[in-house]
């Protein structure tokens, strides 16, 4: 049974190296997908602005370079880059391709129960996983308002941990998602995703170029919630501010390979009195989808 690992280069530079060193010893090859320009299907202007800062030269002192296919292209989509490199997979005779950008993480202990608990469930078509999302620095995750019936959770549920490479007519159809998500299967190791764990120009260059540009509005979301956040913020949820009533002090463990991390240094941006009013009305919105869930509960 072979496994390899699919990260996407563009951004993410900061933690590339010490995510390659996290998990690459555990698998058989490594796919490095490099596009020069964002992809175009979700934000169509993103190319006039953004371009990838990943330095190509730097792949032969990247741990276990040796495991590492370098795939270079233009992709209109996230989705059609990594489906590029499953097909690759599939002609390498890679089994399982696992999903894993470069700001994710894991102990090992559960990295290798995800391993084992494929190798025990060998037949689906895909593999999700627990995760907590870091925001801002390691001591702080999001808090999710509502995650499978419980209130307030911090530990949610990666969207992809894993693709059966060789099911019948398994393939990416949304971003890092395949078609047979519905009957994926779910393991125990916890992803440490350090998704927030950014400048502030690398979060504008992320919300502005990623496969979810188009589904809020980013601007907003950036000022409000990013560029103005101290620890009272509420509803820093990007798709609905519903979604994550805050960030709360993480106290679990983090992986060796980010001992002596560089935190990223992020200058605070108070609002305007016209976004503080801007914000106090979106987050009001988002309060009253709060109680009206709540109320619709109740009366089912």
């Amino acid at each position: 049974m072979k496994f390899g690992i699919l990260t996407l280069a563009f951004y993410g530079n900061a933690t590339m190296e010490r995510m390659l060193a996290n998990t690459g010893g555990f698998v058989d090859k490594i796919y490095l997908s490099h596009s020069p320009v964002p992809w175009s299907k979700y934000n169509t202007n993103a190319r006039e602005t953004f371009s990838s800062d990943f330095d190509i030269n730097k792949i032969s002192s990247f741990p276990y370079a040796e495991k590492i296919q370098f795939l270079e292209g233009v992709w209109e989509s996230d989705e059609s880059q990594r489906e590029h490199a499953l097909q690759q997979a599939r002609a390498d005779g890679i089994d399982y391709l696992i999903i894993q950008d470069a700001d994710e993480f894991y102990m090992p202990e559960d990295f290798l129960k995800n391993l084992d608990g494929i190798r025990k469930n060998p037949d689906y078509p895909a593999y999700i996983c627990p995760w907590v999302k870091f925001w801002k620095n390691t001591g702080y995750v999001m808090q999710a308002r509502k995650h499978r019936g419980l209130s307030k959770q911090t530990v949610t549920t990666c969207p992809n941990f894993a693709v059966n490479v060789n099911y019948p007519g398994i393939h990416f159809n949304l971003s890092r998602l395949v078609n047979e998500m519905d009957n994926a299967f779910m393991l125990d190791g916890l992803c440490l995703h350090l998704c927030w764990v950014l400048t502030n120009e690398e979060v504008l260059k992320k919300i502005s170029t990623w496969g979810h540009s188009h589904q809020f509005d980013f601007k907003k979301w950036y000022k409000h919630k990013w560029l103005a956040w101290d620890k009272d913020t509420q509803y820093i949820g990007l798709f609905k501010r519903s979604d994550y009533l805050r960030a709360v002090p993480f106290h679990g463990k983090l992986p060796k390979e980010l001992d002596g991390f560089s935190l990223p240094q992020q200058e605070f941006k108070p609002l305007s009195f016209l976004e503080k009013v801007d914000c106090w009305f979106l987050d009001f919105k988002a309060m009253i989808q709060i109680k009206l869930l709540e109320n619709k509960k109740k009366l089912f």
